[in-house]
């Protein structure tokens, strides 16, 4: 296994194309890319219950969010191939912040973080939006958010994540191809330069 790779976030808003953009770039890059699925996704399609309207829900389904995305992290480094160049994460421990029905304060003080410590644990943010047009939209049985919501988080998603100095947003008018070949183009100079 190398030393310490790269950890790269792809964030932003429900229905951004961060998961589509994941699939492309894993296909492309193969074992030069260890990446780390979104434990939200997981849990949820789990069978995790999501009472959106259940403060109680909120908290346990964040808290276990949490604990799942470090450790799914941790486990990408420790586990990765010796080809592996960089990790790409779908979400990173500070989108947590944005659907902490207590603030992005609080989330950090229960989880006994800071926000500069979780900053600190990625190399590169990028941050994609959803798509501001209906029909382009996509709820799913995880994803249940209207596109109203999903802007509105992802306003936040952007807040959350500022102060870090290493980020790039993508236009969010682009479309889902062009999204991806962005992301997929700034991994490809991050494993050349790895």
């Amino acid at each position: 296994m190398p030393e310490k790779l790269k950890r790269i976030v792809l964030t932003g808003g429900p229905s951004g194309g961060k998961t589509t953009a994941l699939a492309i770039v894993s296909e492309t890059f193969g074992a030069s890319v260890e990446v780390v699925k979104e434990a939200a996704t997981l849990i949820y399609s789990g069978g995790f219950p999501r009472r959106d309207n259940s403060r109680e829900h909120v908290f346990s389904a964040q808290r276990i969010i949490f604990f799942v995305t470090k450790e799914l992290e941790a486990l990408a480094e420790r586990t990765a191939n010796e080809r592996a160049k960089l990790i790409v994460c779908d979400r990173g421990i500070l989108d947590g912040a944005v659907y902490w029905p207590d603030g992005a304060d609080d989330f950090f003080k229960q989880m006994n973080t800071t926000k500069e410590a979780e900053l600190a644990r990625y190399d590169l943010v990028i941050h994609v939006s959803p798509p501001g047009r209906e029909e382009l939209y996509h709820a799913t049985n995880v994803r249940t958010e209207d596109l109203k919501t999903a802007l509105e988080v992802d306003e936040r998603v952007l807040k959350v994540w500022s102060g870090h100095p290493n980020r790039i947003v993508v236009d969010k008018n682009a479309t889902y191809f062009e999204k991806a070949k962005i992301i997929k183009d700034i991994i490809n100079d991050l494993i050349k330069k790895s």
